[in-house]
């Protein structure tokens, strides 16, 4: 039996830079969970939510007020990070 921790992680954007953070839980599933998504296009974020089998959510505010996640992949364009680091 072993006390390993799983890192649940939310994925914050779900365009072009995200598919490398997809494909990095997935190698590393033993240590790492996709627990949700989010996206401001309905279409992406629905896609994505249906395709991993994870809540989806079009504002990360939302996102982190309903659920418990480890850490937060900001998948957004870096312009917009500081701010959103600061919820």
């Amino acid at each position: 039996m072993t006390n390993k921790k799983v890192i649940r992680l939310a994925i914050i954007g779900c365009g072009r830079i995200s598919k490398n953070h997809f494909g990095s839980i997935d190698k590393h599933e033993n240590d790492l969970e996709l627990a949700v998504v989010c996206d401001t296009d309905p279409r992406v974020l629905e896609a994505h939510a249906d395709q991993y089998g994870v809540p989806g959510y079009a504002s990360m505010e939302d996102l982190l007020k309903s659920e418990q996640v480890d850490a937060v992949a900001l998948c957004t364009p870096s312009g917009i990070h500081a701010d959103q680091a600061c919820l």
